[in-house]
């Protein structure tokens, strides 16, 4: 007989783009490693590092942006105070504040 498995824990929305934040420096240390050998390999100094280093930062950042967006869209909305769009019912239509 085959046991289910409890469900695993999913990680924060922080968590995922904390790990989208390393991922943004990763991206653009290679890019940086790559424009440096290319650099070094045909003699292109210092443009090889400079318009790599821009294509990785701007990778980078697209890809910080696209999974900021996915996971506002993914996240549930928190109830507002009082349940309704205007706020407590208490305050509702008062002139006098």
């Amino acid at each position: 007989m085959v046991e289910a498995r409890p469900p695993k824990p999913t990680q924060s929305g922080a968590l995922r783009l904390a790990g989208a934040g390393v991922e943004l420096a990763g991206t653009v240390a290679v890019a940086c490693l790559l424009g440096y050998w290319i650099d070094n390999r045909f003699g292109t100094s210092p443009w090889g590092i400079v318009i790599l280093a821009a294509i990785g930062v701007v990778g980078g950042l697209y890809n910080l942006v696209r999974r900021s967006v996915h996971e506002m869209l993914r996240s549930p909305k928190p109830p507002r105070p009082g349940g309704g769009p205007e706020g407590p019912p208490a305050e509702r239509g008062r002139t006098d504040v």
